[in-house]
Parts: C-alpha cells; sequence; structure tokens
C-alpha cells in the first residue's frame, strides 16, 4: 500500500495532472478513494462548522472537462503526496514546513481498502497537538484570516528537494551537532504553541539562543548583544537576506539586530512574568503587531536553521564567539 502525505494549504500547481518529486513521491490531486480518509481525519480537529467544507468552498477549479465535478457538486482539492515507499518519511513533512511557503502536512496515513478510518494506519507529522493548535488558530469562524492558495511553482519544487536532501544529509552526523539537532525539533515542537499565546515569542528566542548564544560564565557579551551581532552576521550569509521593512515600520536606521534587542527585551518580560503591554514594550517600533513579530521571528529561525544545516561547522564556531 502507498504511503499519503497530505498537504493542508490550498495548493495550486501547473501540471493539470502529476508532478514527480522523485522516484517513489508524486504530487497530485488525491483520488476518490483518499478522499474519506482525508474528511474522517480532519474532522478530528475541525470544531468550526464551516470548516468541514472549507475545501469545497474555496477550492473550486474550471477546466474544458470538468474534471473537479461530480455528482453535481464541486469535488474538493485535497493534495496529497504519494509515496511507494514502504515506511512514513519523516524528512517530507519537515522539508515541506522548512520550505519558505511553509507547506504543512499535519498527517499521513496508509490507506486501508474500505476508505474512512477502517484498517489505516496514520502517523501525525508533528504530534496531535501541532494539529489542533493549526486547526484551531485557523479556525474562520471565531478568527477570519484571509487563507490564500498557495502555488506549487518550479521554484517550490526544487526547494522542496533540496531541503530533503539537507535534512538527510545533516541526519548522518546530527549526533556530532547536538545543539543544532536539538534545535531542529524544538522548532518543529514550536508548533503545539498557538499563535495567540505569548510564549511562542519565548520559544522562537529560546530556540535561536540554543543555536547562537554562548551562555558560559565570564562572557563579556550579554545575551541581547550576541543575537544582535550574529543574526546581523548571519542574515548578510542568507541566500534571500530578510529586509526589516516588509515586517515592521521604524527609522531608516533600523536593522534586524536592533529589532531583536527590542523583541528580546519584549521576550524578557514575558519569561520573568512581568505586566505586559505589547504596544508600551515596542514603542521604538511603528505600526506593529503580534502577528509581525511572530512571523518575522518565524521566518528567521527557519532561515536559521536551514544556514545551520547546510554549515553546521561555521553555526558551531560562531556559537562560541
Amino acid at each position: 500500500m502507498p504511503i499519503v502525505y497530505y498537504i493542508e494549504d490550498l495548493i495550486e500547481f501547473d501540471s493539470k495532472q502529476e508532478l514527480r518529486i522523485n522516484e517513489n513521491l508524486v504530487l497530485k490531486l488525491a483520488s476518490d478513494k483518499y478522499e474519506s480518509t482525508i474528511k474522517a481525519l480532519l474532522e478530528r480537529f475541525i470544531k468550526n462548522p464551516f470548516g468541514t467544507v472549507f475545501h469545497e468552498s474555496n477550492r473550486s477549479l474550471k477546466t474544458d472537462s470538468n474534471d473537479f465535478i461530480k455528482e453535481g457538486k464541486v469535488r474538493p482539492k485535497y493534495y496529497v503526496l504519494e509515496s511507494s515507499a514502504s515506511k512514513f518519511n519523516i524528512f517530507i513533512s519537515r522539508a515541506l514546513l522548512l520550505t519558505e511557503k511553509e507547506f504543512f502536512c499535519p498527517f499521513s496515513f496508509s490507506p486501508g481498502n474500505n476508505g474512512g478510518l477502517f484498517g489505516v494506519a496514520v502517523s501525525y507529522s508533528f504530534g496531535e497537538l501541532s494539529a489542533f493548535t493549526y486547526y484551531n488558530d485557523k479556525d474562520l469562524l471565531f478568527t477570519p484570516r484571509k487563507w490564500d492558495s498557495k502555488k506549487f511553482t518550479s521554484k517550490d519544487y526544487e526547494e522542496f528537494k533540496r531541503t530533503i536532501n539537507i535534512l538527510e544529509n545533516f541526519d548522518k552526523k546530527k549526533d556530532v551537532f547536538p545543539h543544532l539537532s536539538k534545535a531542529l525539533e524544538d522548532y518543529f515542537k514550536i508548533s503545539e504553541l498557538s499563535d495567540n499565546s505569548v510564549f511562542k515569542v519565548v520559544s522562537y528566542i529560546a530556540c535561536l539562543e540554543l543555536l547562537l548564544v554562548d551562555n558560559s560564565m565570564g562572557k563579556l557579551k550579554s545575551i541581547s548583544q550576541q543575537l544582535q551581532s550574529k543574526l546581523n552576521l548571519l542574515n548578510n550569509r542568507f541566500e534571500k537576506p530578510i529586509i526589516i521593512s516588509d515586517f515592521v515600520g521604524g527609522p531608516n536606521t533600523l536593522n534586524l539586530g536592533i529589532v531583536i534587542g527590542i523583541i528580546y527585551n519584549y521576550r524578557s518580560s514575558i519569561a520573568h512574568g512581568d505586566f505586559l503591554d505589547f504596544k508600551k514594550k515596542l514603542k521604538v517600533l511603528e505600526t506593529i503587531a503580534m502577528d509581525d513579530i511572530l512571523k518575522l521571528l518565524r521566518v528567521l529561525l527557519r532561515k536559521t536553521i536551514i544556514f545551520s544545516l547546510i554549515e553546521p561547522e561555521l553555526v558551531r564556531d560562531l556559537k562560541k564567539c
């Protein structure tokens, strides 16, 4: 039986048929035999009564042959990666989440013979709690947001393949880099925390500290100073550096290091149980919201982890500086 990786995002890609990723992995529209299983698994997490028709109402695709119309109804556009391998591959869902578009794969399964959940082996990519958190945050009834479709382009195809290779190569030497290995695991565990929790900021910063900060006794630079200088340095090495004005408004003198220093002070207030006044704590920055902070930290951490997986020796040495 194949292994099916369900991709939650509203994916569109140019191929009208299938897109082969490698010799045993294909991106495709879920077939009829997978739909009942996907729906049954989704119903465990989607509490919003409108959520169960989210895919049907937002995934219509008109074609000359009306391929996606069945029984007079719009066919749900559930996208999956179908693998001919005999075992679940943890790197597939992880690589998807580490891509720039952060494709989310909440679960994978080996189909049963009769549809639904009977005889189905299920694997939750990041744990069931992460899936519950994802769908709770995405609840369209209580937290209205715009959930745009994500196109799976040739660029995404190359990035996904490259990221799988990066993860597989690092896995062979992960014991040599325990801090990076733990940071990678922690990054995926952060998905258990809701975007509505201030402690998500603490978790992102903690993960960056684990990767970059030397906490040795007698170290001259503070944690905040180390993060500011080292992240500025890394940002200059990223394939696509972060442009701070894309996330926050403020004076032209703002750079990534300065913003991280401000966010770190806010993080300290959370960690030490102080009274929180979001706007007051971050008053140096203009027109900023918690969503902006979380997006910046998530992008920054993802880029730092990818760079660390490619250049583990460099990041290990940078941590000691």
